[in-house]
């Protein structure tokens, strides 16, 4: 048996990074990082087997011939031969290994993406070639390549690429120039058309590929009634880019779509655009970080999954298709026989007298002493007492006990209604609440002073990156996402009020920005992003082919 002590994990590891990326034979895992350990479990997604014992809480790590042990108190034993004290890790319901000791186990290396996180690989990928044509650059690879690995920039008639852990077996051309620095591979690709490229990529087995757009030339049409382009513009003195979608409601659909994992989850809205076959997609609502939960009225399908949170604007798709942006006045009641109760929330953690939790919850229904619970299926009560779930056509109805005495003669059966006040003129189909609002009916809003108050942390008069939603005279919609381009951080609420008055929107509002601000066509950015990643949010807007 032999003692092999472990230096503190390497010095260049000084930077806290939050994800370990780990390649083995072409599987991929993701790995939580802290202070030099990674978690353990997660490596089954690339063969590994993981058994922690109820009684002692000694977990066992198998991999190939290796057999690891690691201990509560850290000591790890690799083979029963190999001891490292230290080695471990159990925080919370996490078992960690020290990164240096997983890299001993599975035989892998360490590198650093092009995106800065760090990766451990058993082998570097080779680009071999470079096929490009107009609309489409294809880089083929032995081995495995990943996207992580891939830096993508682009400037007016290039695109450069940064390869990194990799190797390169292929020679420049008039073209295309490649430099290799170590493991890292760097690519410039020149076009003869005198506009920024648009770029998406797509992994397909040992290949990359990426759709190269030149939106800045023309719109380029996506389907019947949808339309995209970008534009280096002038907003406020700054130079942004925008991404525009161009949007016939009569011939498509602006659907809200909430997160796979139900309301108090999020989700990538690339993911949300996939999964529902949308034309394009951008973020929606507000949402508070902590909980996941969107603030603001959301209406899908005519059903209310989220209720106002104050006097701000809301999108609004009717059913006949037309978009509309307002400020309206919305509550809801629910009426049990001749009982008639003000509901204070819908699908949410918050405390109140009344409160409704509906399928789409994602979380479980708050369990509350002091409050009575019913069960609403189809209409009519089905039951009493609390559900960690609502059922699957219907909701749970929860109640103050401060009203039991009216409550006593609820019955199963009794019918249930929905009451809805509001001053909207016309059946709702899809709302989502944001803001703030920029121009109503043709002009700045006279209370634009007031409108920047209502948003805290200095929303509307900071410079951000903006998502807005607009319409026009004639019914249509447009939909943009603003990005900074000279470093200026984006723009701000006066800045919109100028730049949708010189557009003639008709009325123009505001959805969530900053870090949330994405557009999305079939499943790819389109929209530039100040990280490698876009933020998992709860609730976008998709654009949906309508099948009248």
């Amino acid at each position: 048996m032999r003692i092999v002590s472990i230096l503190v994990f390497l010095l260049s590891c000084t930077i806290a990074l939050s994800q370990v990326l780990v390649g083995v034979n072409g599987k991929f895992t993701s790995l939580q990082e802290k202070d030099g350990f990674a978690e353990v479990k997660p490596l089954e997604a690339i063969g590994a087997s993981f058994v922690v014992s109820e009684k002692s809480g000694r977990a066992y790590l198998l991999y190939g011939k290796k057999i690891t042990i690691l201990e509560r108190n850290g000591t790890v034993s690799v083979d029963f031969l190999d001891i490292f004290p230290n080695g471990a890790l159990y925080t919370g319901d996490k078992i960690m290994i020290r990164i240096d000791l997983l890299s001993k186990i599975f035989n892998v290396d360490r590198y650093e993406t092009a995106t800065g996180k760090m990766v451990l690989l058993d082998n570097l990928s080779i680009l071999r070639s470079i096929d490009l044509s107009r609309n489409e650059l294809k880089l083929s690879f032995l081995g495995f390549p990943f996207e992580d690995m891939m830096k993508i920039t682009t400037e007016k008639s290039k695109i450069r690429i940064v390869l990194s852990p990799c190797l390169s077996s292929f020679s420049s051309t008039d073209r295309i120039k490649v430099n290799q620095v170590g493991n890292k591979t760097e690519i410039e690709i020149n076009f003869d058309i005198e506009a920024e490229p648009s770029v998406s990529l797509k992994m397909e087995g040992n290949s990359a590929i990426l759709a190269v757009r030149f939106p800045q030339i023309s719109r380029e049409i996506l389907a019947e009634g949808v339309s995209w382009e970008q534009k280096v513009e002038k907003i406020g003195g700054k130079d942004v880019l925008v991404s525009y979608l161009w949007i016939d409601p009569t011939v498509v659909e602006l659907r809200p779509q909430i997160s796979a994992g139900g309301i108090g989850t999020a989700e990538s809205v690339e993911r949300m655009v996939s999964r529902s076959n949308a034309i394009a997609g951008i973020n929606a609502s507000y949402f508070d970080p902590n909980t996941g939960l969107p603030i603001g009225l959301l209406i899908v399908d005519g059903k209310i999954l989220s209720l106002p949170y104050g006097n701000r604007p809301v999108f609004v798709q009717t059913k006949s298709g037309t978009v509309t942006v307002a400020r309206m006045y919305f509550d809801l009641n629910v009426r049990i026989g001749q009982l008639l109760f003000l509901v204070k929330g819908v699908n949410t953690i918050a405390q109140g007298e009344v409160l409704i939790f509906t399928p789409e919850f994602g979380l479980s229904i708050p369990r509350r002493d002091g409050m009575i619970y019913f069960s609403v299926v189809n209409g009519k009560i089905s039951g009493f007492g609390w559900l960690a779930k609502a059922p699957k056509d219907g909701y749970v109805l929860a109640i103050s006990s401060n009203y039991e005495k009216y409550l006593q003669s609820i019955q199963l059966g009794d019918k249930v209604d929905y009451v809805v006040n509001t001053d909207f003129p016309y059946s709702i189909k899809h709302a989502v609440e944001a803001g703030p609002l920029i121009l109503y009916n043709g002009a700045p809003i006279p209370d634009r002073n007031d409108e920047k108050n209502r948003y805290g942390g200095n929303i509307a008069r900071s410079n951000a990156t903006r998502t807005l939603l607009a319409t026009l005279a004639d019914g249509k919609v447009v939909l943009a996402v603003i990005n900074d381009q000279n470093g200026s951080g984006g723009v701000n609420y006066d800045d919109l009020v100028e730049f949708c008055t010189s557009k003639g929107f008709y009325s123009a509002m505001n959805f969530d920005g900053g870090s949330s601000s994405v557009m999305v066509i079939r499943d790819q950015v389109v929209s530039k992003t100040s990280t490698a990643w876009t933020r998992a949010i709860p609730v976008s807007l998709l654009v949906i082919k309508n099948n009248k």
